[in-house]
């Protein structure tokens, strides 16, 4: 456990220095070993979400500055088997940077990410394939529940920033929220976003970037974003994450 959190560390040093494809490398061979052995040396599901979470955030930040945003939802599909399996910061983040390119090829895996869960108990959402008997047990394996919170962050990402703002597609938008399993209150917070987002902000665009611990306690605004922009920070395992709202 502690040599993966070493390289893990590493990596941020190689990201911190625009070391990009030594980032890239170390954080993908460390995403690689853990998702292929992730029942025998990594430890408690905390520190496995930890683990995975900060590998996948230093990876795709890294191939954006390499110049292949556009490979970074397919390399995450490859490195975790299904894409259930991968951390929600790590998948809304990718999706944005692809987004922010004008593509629309995160259009098909984010659909296919929203459709495999289902609503349970007006509290968390399940595995579609998942039988309606098993009981949950609690922790946070991502292979048996997802948060209403965490799946709302890819709903507004897909809904408001995707076919809303990019796609400027607000048919298919308020029709994906209709039909979508959401609680009722949040089914029309989100018509309500896409329509203030659309009359509002035209084209909005979150990015989410990856402060290493390290860098902590010196870290400044403005090495990363126009103060202009909303900031919001969260601390994420080892690391803080900032996000800033591009108009």
């Amino acid at each position: 456990m502690v040599e993966i959190w070493e390289e893990i560390e590493l990596s941020e040093s190689y990201l911190v220095c625009c070391m990009f494809e030594e980032a890239a490398t170390i954080a993908s061979s460390v995403l690689k070993r853990v998702c292929d052995n992730k029942s025998t040396d990594v430890g408690e599901d905390d520190q496995l979400y930890e683990i995975i979470e900060s590998a996948g955030m230093v990876l795709v930040q890294s191939l954006k500055e390499l110049g292949r945003t556009l490979e970074i939802l397919n390399e995450l599909r490859q490195l975790f088997g299904s894409i259930t399996a991968i951390p929600i910061q790590v998948l809304v983040t990718g999706a944005c940077f692809e987004i922010s390119e004008g593509s629309t090829c995160a259009k098909q895996f984010l659909e296919e990410f929203l459709g495999k869960w289902r609503y349970v108990d007006e509290q968390y959402y399940v595995p579609a394939s998942r039988e309606p008997n098993v009981v949950y047990m609690g922790g946070r394996d991502r292979s048996f529940t997802l948060g209403m919170d965490d799946y709302l962050e890819v709903v507004d990402v897909y809904v408001v920033t995707l076919l809303g703002s990019l796609l400027n597609d607000m048919e298919h938008a308020f029709s994906w929220v209709e039909k979508a399993e959401l609680p009722e209150e949040k089914r029309k917070f989100e018509s309500m976003s896409i329509e203030y987002g659309m009359i509002n902000y035209p084209y909005v665009e979150q990015m989410s970037f990856h402060i290493p611990y390290q860098m902590q306690q010196r870290f400044q605004t403005s090495m990363w974003v126009n103060l202009e922009f909303p900031i919001h920070g969260e601390v994420m395992g080892s690391s803080l994450n900032i996000y800033a709202w591009h108009i």
